[in-house]
């Protein structure tokens, strides 16, 4: 008996892009031959919920959408034991590269099909999962200022975004520890990465691994605004660990004190960190993912 796929879609993903791809998701599906059920998110939590119930009734629970859409769906199948699939329409797709699934829908229809299974770490961040990175500081005040742009969209919206909050961002000040380093002081961008990949271009992790049991932690001190700028071009690359503003460690677990508010993501998500402790750790090998 073949697999049966619950496919959670996010019509809104990647400024419509989900809405616009809708029926060539059901050719390519119906071309497969791939027994499957489609379900619509409208709203946040959706897709969460709905994967928590699908895992009761299918095999496989697919995220058709961005890194938001695959952030809620992981955090409805954790611990049910159903196998994760994505077909990537969203701006960033970070999470679908870690999986070598494309962002073409007709590829990874083919990838569900050849049902290919591995399990790969995720990680964890108070009592929200995720499964590509996290970010502080001008990390998170891209994420925000990306939601904000209404007149670009993709890879656009999100450089553009980048180059304004890297003229103006103002630093702040964390405390990060691991098994093994600390550090305390002011920072320009903190984070931890499960995946290589964020904001759909940059390699800001070049070395993370979703398999090694390992956080890749990366800690930016400050720099003038004309140097923040001219250091875009190699974390596009991953040529920016030789910087001497810049940290890069590995670690199971990491744990961040702030004393104010500081912008975030999780997962490309943009939210509020809010003043405290809070512990990052990873979570080996427990998921069970269709990959290319």
């Amino acid at each position: 008996m073949g697999e049966k796929f619950f496919i959670i879609l996010n019509p809104a993903c990647g400024r419509g892009q989900g809405r616009k791809l809708l029926t060539q998701l059901q050719q390519e599906l119906a071309k497969q031959k791939l027994e499957y059920e489609l379900y619509r998110t409208e709203r946040p939590i959706d897709a969460t919920k709905a994967a928590t119930e699908a895992g009761k009734r299918f095999s496989v629970v697919v995220a058709a959408g961005g890194d938001g859409t695959v952030n809620e769906v992981v955090n409805g199948l954790v611990g049910t034991g159903v196998a994760f699939g994505v077909i990537p329409i969203g701006s960033g797709n970070d999470f679908a590269k870690c999986l070598n699934v494309p962002p073409d829908v007709r590829a990874a229809v083919q990838i569900l099909k050849n049902a290919k299974r591995r399990c790969v770490d995720i990680a964890k961040l108070g009592d929200r999962y995720f499964t590509n990175g996290l970010g502080i500081g001008l990390d998170g005040a891209i994420s925000h200022r990306n939601r904000a742009i209404k007149y670009l969209h993709g890879k656009a919206a999100y450089m553009w975004a980048a180059v304004s909050e890297a003229c103006s961002y103002r630093a702040s000040s964390i405390q990060m520890k691991t098994p093994s380093w600390e550090y305390s002081g002011r920072f320009l961008l903190a984070g931890a990465s499960n995946g290589h990949c964020h904001g759909g271009d940059f390699l800001l992790a070049p070395h993370a691994k979703i398999d090694d049991g390992l956080l890749d932690i990366h800690l930016v001190t400050d720099m003038k605004p004309l140097r923040r700028l001219m250091q875009i071009p190699k974390v596009k690359q991953g040529q920016h660990l030789t910087l001497p503003e810049v940290q890069m460690h590995q670690a199971p677990w990491l744990e961040l004190t702030t004393e104010v508010p500081l912008l975030a993501h999780l997962d490309g998500e943009p939210f509020l960190m809010q003043p405290g402790q809070v512990r990052v750790h990873v979570v080996s090998e427990i998921f069970e993912v269709i990959s290319g």
